[in-house]
């Protein structure tokens, strides 16, 4: 029996992208991002799910995880929203993959590989509006200089908004359009525009932008928002759950402790189920006696500490538990967002910490074929 498996629900990634479809009309083309294993569901798997179901393009990260899609055999747009290093630039145009722009050295870079390639590579142009990290400031000269770099094609100008409420969005919004009208006047040519993340969609941002791109990660998910003032779209469903079983059943007299330094002691007999399951899993340790797991339709409170990779659950009053039991620990009426508030982060951060290297296995949709695992 494994002891922890993720499981995808195809439906829900598939009604997730429905509903996105239905703020956004039939016209832009979707960029799913994929970053962070996506999102934790698992890049390779997650990706396929999502490319059946009407994803167009691709986002990740790093080159590394582009790289992996390609070799899955994912031949769509693939488009890297953080620099590539010196080193990756051949890789960049071998693989026909999309790197983002935020200074000249990286295009250059680029450029010398296309050259030794002999082929022409197309780019993202990244505005820095706000967020303070990537791109090139709105009004930099450096942009124009792009034009004479003829073996890099700018297919797309985008920009990260920071998601600090709608007003400050529309202004980010404002800056990057006369930032995009400069880099069309230099280049002769209208490249695909992109800033819609899932923050601006929820907050009804595509009624202003009917750009050609939009580029959804964690409402792809099911997700909240991370800005709490922005309400989630109807329609969302959890993408995955998370679930275990009991390894063994211990009767433990009053008073006896549990967990490391005694975290936890018995007020009165109490039944526990050891869960082989822990924080090296991406169980966050702050669920111990805060949270909660599902074992046969029932709450049962994590007791004790959460150790590496098991945990304590109380099963006192739960009818017929038995050693085997499948333990729900996100799914049913637990989903991320109840770990992450009792965590103290955000939802993103409790998915991406699930370990990479567990199974990712899919729930069909009825009659869909491909892919079930990886």
């Amino acid at each position: 029996m494994e002891r922890l498996r993720v499981h995808l629900n195809e439906a829900a990634l598939r009604d997730n992208l429905r509903t996105i479809r239905r703020l956004t009309g039939p016209e832009p083309a979707v960029m799913g991002v994929v970053k962070a294993n996506a999102y934790g569901h698992g890049l390779i798997t997650a990706s396929k799910l999502l490319i059946r179901h009407g994803v167009q393009q691709l986002a990740v990260a790093t080159l590394d995880e582009a790289c992996h899609l390609r070799d899955a055999g994912l031949l769509l747009p693939i488009t890297i929203l953080a620099p590539t290093p010196a080193d990756g630039a051949r890789e960049v145009v071998a693989r026909r993959l999309r790197a983002s722009l935020s200074d000249l050295a990286t295009a250059w870079d680029l450029h010398r590989a296309a050259v030794r390639h002999g082929q022409r590579v197309p780019v993202h142009i990244e505005i820095d509006t706000g967020l303070g990290r990537y791109g090139w400031p709105p009004a930099t000269a450096e942009i124009e200089r792009l034009a004479a770099l003829d073996r890099l094609v700018v297919a797309g100008v985008y920009t990260h908004l920071n998601g600090s409420g709608h007003a400050e969005l529309v202004d980010q919004l404002r800056v990057f359009e006369h930032a995009y009208a400069r880099i069309v006047t230099a280049l002769g040519h209208r490249p695909a525009r992109h800033a819609l993340a899932s923050t601006a969609l929820a907050a009804g941002l595509h009624d202003r932008t009917r750009w050609e791109i939009v580029r959804p990660g964690a409402l792809l998910y099911g997700l909240a928002p991370r800005d709490k003032s922005v309400p989630a779209p109807a329609g969302l469903r959890p993408g995955l759950s998370l679930t275990s079983y009991i390894q063994l059943l211990r009767s433990l007299p009053a008073g006896a402790s549990i967990g490391y330094g005694g975290a936890y002691r018995t007020s009165a007999p109490t039944l526990i189920a050891v869960v082989p399951a822990g924080f090296a899993d991406g169980i966050p340790r702050q669920l111990a006696g805060t949270g909660r797991v599902l074992i046969r339709g029932h709450d049962a409170p994590i007791i004790g500490s959460v150790g590496m990779s098991h945990l304590t659950v109380d099963v006192t009053g739960i009818p017929q538990v038995t050693v085997g039991d499948t333990v729900t620990l996100i799914g049913g009426s637990i989903d991320v967002q109840e770990w992450a508030d009792l965590a103290g982060t955000v939802n993103t951060d409790v998915l991406t910490r699930i370990a990479p290297a567990l199974p990712r296995t899919v729930i069909p949709t009825p009659h869909a074929r491909g892919e079930r695992s990886a």
